[in-house]
């Protein structure tokens, strides 16, 4: 039993999730030993005597000199911390550190010691890591007087101001919404409708995380200089197939409009007949289809003209679909302009030339895939046998 109990080594691990021991004390950690985690947490105390994790850092250390004295075990004491804000990197930093520590001191079990509740992924990287046999969380003792009330209140409105990642939250959303309540009511554009969607438009964006996605679509933006020349390139194809089609649906739009003006009766004797609208929707939707198919189709023939030439840079098997694609899209379009044609003019001579461009696609899709297969995949075969080789 004796030879079991010396056999014990144990770790007094103090977590530092948002890294204050180094962004105000200025100490590098992982802090390993009793006398390093001392003079750490009197810096600090120093740098700000109301910081929860030095009393952390000396509850601790409380906690190592009393398991010291006894002889069944070796301890030892150690400070990590993580990044300001958490995430992901934080929780790497963490996991790093902890493994760090462990090397230097294989420990048998771990004592947790926090100022606070941990997050879920905290907890899980120090139980993967460790057998934690107990968990210490500090909280520091406060008077209930009404001024220490007004200090502590003074305090976190003093973080909001001060910390950027709390005043971007606390002081800058709010700001920007009653800036443009202000414009709204000095332009006297304010009704309870306006402030309605104002406050829809914010709970929305934050609901469904748009403003997150903005915000990490423009850091994309913003990186696309440091990326390789094909990622470029394909950026470049991607919008300009994104504005075309936009082009395309509001010329298709102002076709109708124009359509409506020059041949149909004035809205004044149409505008409330259903029935008027529900008989010439199919004309209609041949006029938008006639006057946007073809942007569409050069829009969506550019992405896949792309992607077949990626293809072939790799020496994909999937140069193949990539093909057949561009194909399909020229069989689609002649589709699309016959059918657009027929909603139009109604003749039959159009269905029929919609039945033959069926059939010839298929026909067409159907032996180049074959062709395709056959010589172009023997090809690739051909070409990574010769590299493989060299």
């Amino acid at each position: 039993m004796a030879e079991e109990g010396s056999a014990r080594r144990v770790l007094i691990l103090v977590i530092d999730e948002d890294n204050d021991v180094g962004r105000k004390a200025g100490w590098v950690t992982p802090i390993v030993g009793r006398d390093r985690n001392f003079l750490a947490a009197k810096d600090l105390l120093l740098s700000d005597p109301e910081e929860a994790d030095a009393n952390a850092m000396f509850a601790a250390i409380k906690l190592y000199d009393e398991l010291s004295k006894g002889a069944e075990s070796t301890v030892e004491i150690a400070t990590v911390s993580g990044k300001p804000g958490g995430g992901l990197d934080s929780d790497r930093k963490l996991s790093q550190e902890i493994e760090q520590v462990l090397v230097e001191f294989p420990a048998t079990e771990g004592i947790v010691v926090t100022d606070g509740p941990l997050s879920e992924s905290v907890s899980a990287i120090i139980t993967s890591r460790i057998k934690v046999i107990s968990v210490r969380k500090l909280v520091v003792k406060q008077s209930t007087s009404i001024e220490t009330t007004w200090i502590l209140l003074g305090k976190y409105f003093k973080t909001a101001l001060f910390e950027s990642e709390y005043a971007r939250v606390l002081l800058g959303i709010p700001g920007t919404f009653l800036l443009a309540i202000g414009v709204l009511f000095y332009y006297n554009l304010l009704t309870p409708a306006t402030l309605l969607i104002l406050v829809g438009i914010v709970l929305a964006m934050r609901g469904f995380g748009i403003d997150t996605a903005v915000a990490s679509y423009f850091r994309k933006l913003q990186m696309i200089p440091t990326r390789p020349a094909l990622y470029q390139v394909r950026v470049y194809v991607g919008f300009s197939s994104a504005i075309l089609v936009v082009v395309a649906l509001v010329a298709g739009i102002n076709s109708v409009a124009t359509y409506i003006a020059q041949n149909l009766p004035p809205p004044s004797t149409t505008a409330q007949d259903p029935v008027f609208w529900a008989q010439r929707m199919p004309l209609l939707a041949g006029v938008m289809l006639l006057s946007s198919i073809d942007l569409v189709i050069i829009s969506t023939s550019i992405s896949l003209l792309y992607d077949l030439i990626y293809q072939i840079y790799l020496r994909s098997a999937r140069v193949v679909r990539s093909a057949q694609a561009i194909v399909l899209m020229v069989f689609l379009w002649a589709l699309m302009r016959a059918l657009g044609s027929y909603l139009v003019r109604g003749e039959e001579i159009y269905i029929t030339q919609m039945i033959l461009i069926v059939i010839m696609g298929i026909a067409s899709l159907a032996t180049m895939y074959i062709l395709l297969s056959a010589v172009g995949l023997g090809f690739i075969r051909s070409r990574r046998t010769e590299r493989g080789s060299e």
